[in-house]
């Protein structure tokens, strides 16, 4: 739904559908707005304009992209998001940006290719964000703060100035990360936590200060 409210790429959206291994997993949604049940007073042309009776159209493993395709990858997992994108990529996909229209960004800021920025974002003068990167509903990010490729920047995190993030590094919904901090590639910020200085990349870190965490 963010993507029908949001005119980017110079005009509005047509979707034509969904990549997926699973082709039932859209089987049980309703398709029409008109038929929830209790659903809030909205307009029928509001109604009208949000449906879900999209296609699954193929396999994104072994999709070949069509003439006028574009695409965006919304999984949150940086492993499971560069599984499915990248044999895309090989084929020729041409990714595009999505940034939700309420999202403040500033015109100093960078935002790669298949990058997804939410409501509510703030991204400070000289941010730099990677490609394949999503930053959730209300996430703060500093100035001169740099996000590599495949980061996901959970909601509401807030991310102090000159900080750096390396790839495919998860940092959970409500964490701060002090200013200059650098953040290593494959690191795991769990929700809440407070990282006061720099973590090591493949590491996970919890609490608040945030500290090494190991599940074993």
């Amino acid at each position: 739904m963010m993507a029908i409210d949001n005119p980017c790429n110079g005009a509005d959206w047509v979707i034509k559908g969904f990549l997926d291994n699973r082709p039932g997993i859209l089987d049980g949604f309703t398709q029409d707005a008109n038929k929830v049940v209790d659903a809030m007073s909205f307009s029928q042309e509001r109604r009208e304009r949000y449906h879900r009776n999209f296609n699954i159209l193929g396999d994104p493993l072994t999709y070949v992209p069509q003439e006028g395709d574009v695409f965006l990858c919304a999984l949150g997992d940086p492993f499971e998001r560069q599984k499915y994108v990248r044999p895309l990529l090989a084929r020729g996909a041409e990714f595009i940006r999505l940034v939700h229209p309420l999202s403040s960004v500033s015109a100093f800021a960078g935002i790669g290719l298949g990058s997804i920025i939410g409501a509510y974002v703030s991204l400070s003068p000289d941010c730099k964000i990677g490609q394949h990167v999503t930053v959730g509903y209300g996430a703060v990010l500093g100035h001169d703060t740099t996000v590599a490729d495949w980061v996901e920047i959970g909601t509401h995190c807030l991310i102090g100035g000159n900080v750096k993030v390396g790839e495919a590094t998860r940092v959970y919904p409500g964490a701060i990360i002090s200013p200059k901090a650098q953040i290593g590639q494959h690191v795991v910020v769990a929700a809440g936590s407070v990282v006061f200085k720099s973590v090591p990349p493949y590491t996970t870190v919890l609490g608040n200060p945030a500290r090494v965490f190991n599940w074993r």
